[in-house]
């Protein structure tokens, strides 16, 4: 009896031994006890935000900011459910009100993180265009395609159409074709000067992931909420071949291993299986 007494104190001593551990490890209010101990790595879900207004209209969006319609609030709520389980660090989202919206919509489904704020970095905003914000989108790539010499047809009304002959000039090298963007509406944004070149977008990008890898050194998961060319530019940044269109709600997993201080991508980029499971609970 007495050794059996014994062993429970010890078993006991154990458990409030880990416990303070914990605790002095800093772990996050809005980690779970699967987060709780340091990880070699991090793994970030880098969202597309939900579908805007601009979205459906088909015009250029970057800092402009349209409101989610109905399937854009729907597609949101429908991917948090998919990650329902995913206990969060931390939760990131560009300083835009699309992306925060989307943000707050995905982490309202969660049932696996105890408490969760989102953070708003405007390092993670969306590249500005400059004199084409609020445009139809075909204007601005018809304008970059006239731009490089190239024939765009006049009944190109759509970014598929108008976008062709400039990835075939690129010969279909996508971080080519954003670079030559950015760099273009730079260039002739010369009332205005609101827009960004590339190297601007990748300097401010680089700031914002490398504060939120030092603000998770014990590693877990975080969401980075944010928009469809600057989350191309991030993968570009990476060296991650950007070949798809990213579509509203999509995930793409990013993991940073911090012993080698490297990126890679797990699962496709612009993953809408979250979303799409989702609407089945």
């Amino acid at each position: 009896m007495k050794r059996s007494i014994k062993m429970k104190l010890c078993v006991a001593a154990c458990i409030a031994l880990c416990a303070v551990n914990v605790f002095a490890n800093g772990v996050p209010d809005g980690a779970s006890g699967e987060s709780a101990v340091k990880q070699d790595t991090l793994t970030i879900y880098v969202v597309r935000h939900g579908q805007t207004i601009f979205n459906l209209m088909d015009r250029v969006q970057g800092i402009s900011d349209g409101i989610l319609t109905e399937r854009g609030i729907t597609g949101a709520i429908n991917m948090g459910k998919g990650l329902r389980d995913v206990p969060f660090a931390a939760v990131y989202a560009s300083d835009l009100k699309r992306a925060i919206e989307t943000a707050r919509l995905a982490m309202e489904q969660n049932r696996a993180t105890r408490a969760w704020a989102v953070k708003e970095m405007p390092e993670l905003r969306e590249v500005s265009f400059g004199v084409f914000e609020g445009d139809p989108n075909w204007m601005m790539y018809a304008a970059f395609g006239n731009d490089l010499g190239l024939a765009i047809p006049e009944d190109a009304k759509s970014i598929a159409t108008a976008t062709a002959p400039i990835l075939q000039y690129y010969q279909g090298d996508m971080k080519k074709f954003l670079e030559g963007l950015a760099d273009f509406n730079k260039r002739i944004d010369t009332e205005y000067r609101i827009s960004e070149d590339a190297a601007e977008v990748y300097a401010r990008l680089r700031k914002g992931m490398d504060m939120i890898v030092a603000e998770n050194p014990n590693g877990g998961n975080v969401m980075l909420v944010a928009h469809g060319q600057s989350i191309s530019f991030l993968l570009a940044a990476i060296n991650i071949e950007v070949s798809v269109q990213l579509g509203n709600s999509s995930v793409t997993k990013l993991v940073y291993d911090y012993a080698a201080k490297t990126y890679r991508l797990e699962g496709p980029a612009g993953d809408m299986s979250y979303a799409e499971a989702g609407a089945k609970l």
